[in-house]
């Protein structure tokens, strides 16, 4: 039946698992090509692969799925190729360490891309363009096909014949330590045509050198001889956002961007669009003033005189200056105020010293650029307020990663072994950090997952100065070659060090924190990360040191080794930039990061590690005042005045739903905690913006804020009438329902906003006297606005002709509610399913996860079948002749609508209200009686066929196991 459905006639009652498919790489779709290798492999007996190329990239990524193989035994073959010399010896090198897999070369032209997963009389087969590379796997347009077949069938027999006979063929030989070095030697000689794949960032690096000062003659032929500067899009954007400043005369901005996405020469660009007369660059390093020079050159060239400031008369000549802040702040009164007309201030985030207070206070030039990657402050001091509040634009981690403006990263998060909070804070206990258990776990897990041994340039992040120097001494007695620095080394130490690492005389830097920001390594290729995440914004700047891109580097490896730590949430937060504390959205990451981080970049965690993340979310009170007073605060300090609802969302802050879920309203919260917010509204006004604000806030339906908001800007001037026979029949159902719901009809618990009489609408006599007050018609305003945003953002491409949007999360009273119900039920009634028979409309609520403590009649194995296949048991007490059963048997030919609505953790105390919506279903006729285990009790097994397939990453995450992962990773 699934072959004829797919290859004939579409047949809905056909078995989804067995129905072949096309595999791409489809953000909308939450699926790529690793993620689905990667579960084959894990669910194979054995497996075969024929790829012609194979990267250092490709095996990167697959790493743990490989290291778990190894573990249970599970044999595999890899067939590749010579062809076009394109496979990296270092990955071929990492494939020997396996020896369950055995890997064979043809030494031909062999292009084939198959994927054989042996399932025990199944097999899983893939072909297509997929080869083992990053790109293929995460990011490109792919096509493949994923079909499934017996073993005796004749297709994969056919296939199977052609791989054994190029697996057997003469060309074909095994892969050993010495092919691959004989290789290597031919391949540096050979080099593969590369068009240069691994662009070495934002835009090509300047390679002129500090300190020289060509003719105007050789100026104009190095000019001519170096590539063009051409700004990428999200720079062109923030170009456009500068001349936008520069047009309102705004003296001060701030640029918030990226580590790696080109802040430097974007500032160039600005200048030479603006073509100030003089420029003045600080930053707090030479080392930077120096890189800061040559991209300038590199920008502007002849058209400004260069040069750093000395002291001296002739440094200080030069149109474009680049100073150190401490040089600058010694000779300040050698320079009028007028001095210069641009001034770029870099680490902007510094200018609460007063070095830089006394330079901003000093000059007075036409327009002063700071430039930060991470302008938040754990100190409280107030960054924006000293650019007045003007942000000319903002390039995060993700933009970047989406518009290929860094290099991608591959992390890896790994269990620490004995190390929590205790043994970071307790000076006794330093002897845990530097155990040699440690290290051998540290090095071991090192070399398991670095696949381009030969070219490792690496930075490894400690807790403390002391635990860096002990590790370094030990890890150079392992025959490594590192050292490590702190804040208390010189600065021509630490630039030396740099220096060795990048020519390879070094592998490895530890440190603590002095290498977070203001260091440009573009050939770093890892990240170790040793120390407790505290901070997301620590944990961003670190990631960021290895993620400039550099001819010689296609991705970063980060390893984080991740122990009992309280914060380990901020781990998730940190890699996806989701700040609403969303714990569903964030355990989504740690399960199915690389469908969630942009771009060709992976995340993925060991069981111990994942298990202690979980841990940290459960026990995580993101709720607690503490962190949404700290939240607020930033913003506020952001926008210098007390926010709009709207513009939590427009500056990426956390989601203001947890102020009202735990406040009642943004007003309460307001009046509580911050005393510039004007009002002080009595009891009943409050129960007005409280009963709005967790009803209409989140904009799940924009009829009832459509209606709300005429309504009020209507008041006292005109009534509004409705008449249904002008409204289609959906217009109309849902028009009724938000009419239903604002007069308080549906719910016991409402309140009413809005009065009916007969055909025509008013506010209530309440509610009208309340608007009376400015500041209350403000706040309720400021909800329709946040509301009808909310809408337009997450719900406004509805599924069908209904009021829900495909993957998006409700609540048991928003669901009945949507569905047009005329009251709220007893939920107690509704259990996992409810037919309201006015609407013809049948939810069904899923719980994945049972909790153990339930009694076991009511222990439901409701269960995907695939992602298309869903089985249900009804209530307890069922039998194939109860009403209910028979109802949907019949439910085609009586109209009824059937909905599926699911939940992963309906423990969480925070979020396990809400289900995702997965469409529509259809009982597919598969009706069992059955009794529950252990147990005399009767139900039915209802099998039901979705009408979309579950998306691909919220699939796999309803199938993972969350709680036996925390009872098997907790230490």
């Amino acid at each position: 039946k699934s072959l004829e459905s797919s290859f004939i006639k579409h047949d809905p009652k056909a078995d989804a698992r067995y129905a072949p498919r096309i595999l791409t790489n489809s953000e909308s779709s939450g699926t790529n090509v690793l993620s689905v290798l990667k579960r084959e492999l894990r669910n194979c007996i054995s497996f075969d692969f024929s790829v012609a190329f194979i990267t250092d990239s490709g095996i990167q990524t697959l790493i743990p799925i490989l290291l778990e193989l190894k573990e249970r035994g599970i044999r595999g073959r890899i067939l590749t190729s010579t062809y076009l010399n394109f496979n990296d010896p270092g990955a071929l090198r990492t494939l020997l360490e396996f020896p369950n897999i055995e890997t064979r070369v043809y030494q031909g032209e062999h292009h084939a891309k198959g994927y054989f997963f042996d399932k025990e009389g199944l097999s899983t087969i893939i072909i297509g363009s997929s080869n083992l590379t990053q790109k293929a796997l995460t990011c490109n347009k792919e096509w493949n096909v994923l079909f499934h077949t017996y073993e005796k069938g004749d297709l994969l027999g056919e296939t199977k014949r052609e791989f054994d006979s190029l697996w057997t063929s003469e060309q074909s030989v095994v892969l050993t330590p010495e092919w691959i070095s004989e290789y290597e030697n031919f391949r540096k000689l050979h080099r593969p045509a590369q068009n240069h794949p691994f662009a070495s960032g934002p835009i090509q690096q300047a390679t002129t050198s500090q300190g020289f000062q060509p003719s105007e003659e050789q100026a104009n032929e190095l000019q001519a001889a170096l590539p063009k500067i051409i700004p990428n899009t999200m720079q062109k954007h923030a170009l456009d956002a500068l001349d936008v400043l520069h047009g309102r005369n705004e003296p001060r901005a701030l640029l918030v961007s990226a580590t790696g996405t080109g802040k430097t020469y974007l500032a160039a660009l600005d200048v030479k669009a603006t073509q100030p007369a003089r420029v003045l660059f600080v930053a707090h390093r030479k080392r930077i003033l120096s890189a800061s020079l040559e991209s300038f050159d590199r920008v502007l060239g002849a058209n400004y005189t260069y040069g750093i400031y000395g002291g001296t008369q002739s440094s200080r000549d030069v149109t474009c200056l680049f100073s150190m802040i401490g040089m600058l702040t010694r000779r300040l009164n050698e320079f009028p105020p007028d001095a210069f007309d641009y001034i770029i201030i870099d680490e902007a985030h510094r200018t609460g010293a007063s070095s830089y207070q006394l330079i901003l206070d000093h000059f007075t030039p036409k327009f002063c650029l700071g430039m930060t990657a991470t302008p938040s402050r754990t100190d409280g001091y107030d960054v924006y307020s000293l650019f007045n509040h003007v942000i000319a634009y903002r390039i995060t981690l993700q933009d970047a990663l989406d518009n290929d403006m860094l290099a991608p990263f591959h992390y890896f998060g790994i269990a620490d072994l004995d190390i929590d909070d205790e043994a970071v804070d307790d000076l006794s206990l330093f002897s845990r950090l530097t155990s040699e258990e440690r290290v051998r776990h540290i090095i071991q897990k090192i070399e398991e997952y670095t696949v381009d041994k030969a070219g490792r340039r690496g930075l490894i992040f400690c807790n403390r100065n002391e635990e860096a120097e002990r590790l370094s001494s030990m890890f150079n007695e392992r025959g490594y070659r590192t050292v490590a620095i702190s804040g208390a080394t010189r600065e021509s130490e630490r630039d030396a060090a740099i220096a060795r690492l990048e020519c390879g005389e070094l592998q490895y830097i530890f440190s603590v924190d002095i290498l977070n920001e203001g260091v440009d390594i573009p050939s770093l290729n890892q990240i170790i990360m040793l120390r407790r995440t505290e901070s997301a914004i620590v944990f961003v700047q670190q990631l960021g040191r290895g993620l400039r891109k550099h001819d010689d580097k296609e991705y970063a490896l980060v390893l984080d080794f991740i122990g009992n730590y309280q914060k380990n949430y901020l781990v998730p937060i940190a890699l996806s930039g989701d700040r609403t504390y969303n714990k569903d959205n964030l355990r989504k990451t740690v399960k199915e990061g690389s469908t969630v981080i942009p771009g060709c970049s992976t995340v993925s965690f060991d069981r111990v590690s994942e298990a202690r993340i979980f841990k940290a979310l459960e026990q995580g009170r993101f709720g607690q005042a503490r962190l949404i007073r700290g939240e607020y605060e930033n913003l506020k300090q952001i926008l210098g005045r007390v926010p709009h609802l709207i513009e939590f969302d427009e500056n990426e802050s956390i989601d203001p739903m947890l102020i009202i879920r735990k406040y009642g309203s943004y007003a309460a919260f307001l009046e509580r905690y911050d005393e510039d917010c004007g009002h002080c509204f009595g009891k009943g006004k409050l129960e007005m913006l409280k009963f709005l604000s967790q009803k209409l806030a989140s904009g799940k339906r924009r009829d009832d804020i459509v209606l709300l908001k005429a309504l009020v800007l209507a008041s006292g001037k005109r009534k509004l009438f409705y008449s249904p026979s002008n409204a289609s029949e959906a217009g109309a159902a849902r028009a009724l329902s938000a009419i239903n719901f604002l007069t308080g009809a549906f719910s016991t618990a409402g309140v009413e906003i809005i009065i009916k009489d007969g055909s025509s609408l008013n506010l209530s006599r309440r509610f009208e006297e309340a608007l009376a007050d400015e500041n209350f018609r403000r706040h309720v305003l400021d909800l329709i606005e946040f509301g009808l945003s909310r809408n337009e953002r997450k719900y406004f491409e509805t599924y069908k002709d209904t009021d829900f949007v495909l993957n998006a999360k409700y609540t048991r009273e928003e669901i009945c509610r949507l569905l047009h119900w005329d009251k709220e039920p007893n939920y107690q009634n509704v259990g996992g399913y409810f037919h309201d028979k006015k609407t013809n409309t049948f939810p069904v609520f899923i719980n994945y996860e049972k909790d153990p403590s339930i009694s076991i009649t009511t222990m439901y194995e409701d269960r995907f079948v695939s992602d298309r296949e869903l089985i249900a048991i009804s209530k307890s007490n069922r039998t194939l002749s109860s009403p209910e059963i028979i109802n949907l048997r019949n439910a085609e030919q009586n109209g009824m609508r059937c909905f599926l609505f699911v939940r992963k953790n309906k423990e969480d105390k925070d979020e396990g209200t809400e289900f995702y919506f997965l469409g529509e279903m259809h009982p597919t006729g598969d009706f069992r009686q059955i009794v529950m285990q252990g147990t005399t009790t009767s139900a039915v097994e209802i099998a039901y066929r979705l009408e979309t397939p579950v998306k691909g990453d919220l699939y796999d995450y309803f199938l993972s196991d969350l709680d036996v992962d925390i009872q098997e990773g907790v230490r």
